[in-house]
Order: C-alpha cells, then structure tokens, then sequence
C-alpha cells in the first residue's frame, strides 16, 4: 500500500517500507484529519446546545469530580489554552449557570469554580447529541481493536503530557 503525503519537508512515498518517521508522519497526519473532522461534527451537534468544543470540554474536565472546584488558572493549564479564553468560556457558562465561581475564602483575588447540577445536565444532553457520531466514528470497530486503540491512544497522551 503506498501512501503519499508530505509534513514539515518530508515527504513519504511508500510508509510500508518500514520508515518510522514517515510512520510517524503518517499517523500525525490521520490524528490532524480525524480531530479536524470530529471538532466539525461535534461543534455542529453542540450548536443547538449553545455550547462548543472549549465549553463542551471544561464541563467534561469537571465531570470527572464535579465537587471539585477549580481555578481559571488551574483550567488554562490543564487544558492547555490561554487564560483569556477559559475566562471568556466561564463567563459564558456561569451566565448560562452550568458553572458557578465563589471567591476563595483564603485569597479574595482567586474565584473558584464549579460545575452545577444543570453543567452536568448540559454535559449529558451534548453527549446524547454525539451519540451516534461515536456510533458512525467507531462502531464498526470489534472490541479487541477498541481496547488497542484506547490503550495506544492513553499513551500518546501521555507522551505529550511529558514533552
């Protein structure tokens, strides 16, 4: 199978032929395509929501532990944006009240923020709202192939959380 594509001045004829980087390259490559194409179909099912990709992923940090507040600091970080944005995102949402801030007792300069009853309501209808873009997405994948490609996908993520 050949494949042709070029990243950063590389240019790949055939993958097959054992060339890490062009491997390397290629698998890039996919995960820029598939994110491209799913940010697009899940940024139009949320739409109707009156959320987005950056709201959509804030509520989904805090599901995790939604009694756990964090700061505009601590979100900036973990989801690697900039503060201005997550600040823009939570204002948006606390107008919304999906999330509601309460100034830190110990330092009246901090807002803490937390996810509310309805954020996690919100989070749950935009999931439903994608269901069947997982369907579509991944549905045609048997299980074993499901578990590799989370277990290769975990670790990619934490190759990147290190670098």
């Amino acid at each position: 199978m050949e494949y042709i594509f070029a990243f950063h001045g590389i240019h790949c004829q055939d993958i097959s032929m054992n060339n890490k980087n062009a491997l390397m390259g290629s698998n890039l490559v996919n995960l820029i395509i598939c994110y491209q194409h799913l940010a697009n179909h899940i940024n139009r099912n949320v739409e109707p929501l009156q959320l987005n990709m950056t709201q959509l992923s804030i509520l989904n940090h805090f599901s995790w532990q939604p009694e756990t507040a964090h700061t505009i600091g601590e979100l900036a970080q973990v989801m690697q944006m900039n503060q201005p944005a997550i600040t823009k995102a939570v204002k948006a949402m606390v107008g919304n009240g999906w999330l509601r801030k309460q100034t830190d007792s110990e330092d009246a300069r901090v807002s803490l923020v937390f996810i509310t009853p309805e954020g996690l309501a919100q989070l749950d209808k935009a999931r439903m709202v994608n269901v069947s873009l997982l369907g579509a997405t991944f549905g045609s994948l048997p299980e074993q192939e499901l578990l590799g490609l989370n277990t290769l996908l975990e670790k990619l993520k934490g190759n990147i959380l290190e670098y």
